[in-house]
């Protein structure tokens, strides 16, 4: 009898700093994960600032993974990281995303 593997887990943990200057670096990183098998969580607790573009490339990674039949987590987002997502409307993502 075969046993079925459970998928790999990716994690991340995002820095305290998702500025502008911090995009780019996000974006590359996420995108090769795209690339890896698993579901993906991101470990929000130390972020302290953050940029609309890494919010945006994040929304963008969650597509990439729900279209490739995996999920995108994130584990206990800081109050900023939450107050970003639901400054731009993105209340439903951020509650949708967050696990603790």
């Amino acid at each position: 009898m075969a046993e079925k593997l459970a998928a790999a887990q990716l994690e991340y943990i995002l820095p305290q700093e998702l500025d502008l200057l911090a995009a780019e670096g996000l974006k590359f990183k996420l995108l090769d994960m795209v690339h890896h098998e698993g579901d993906l969580t991101l470990d929000g607790r130390e972020v302290e600032r953050v940029s609309t573009p890494c919010i945006e490339i994040m929304v963008a990674a969650e597509s990439a993974f729900y279209e490739s039949g995996r999920k995108l987590r994130i584990f206990e987002p800081s109050n900023t990281l939450s107050d970003a997502f639901k400054s731009l409307g993105l209340v439903a993502e951020i509650e949708k995303w967050s696990v603790s």
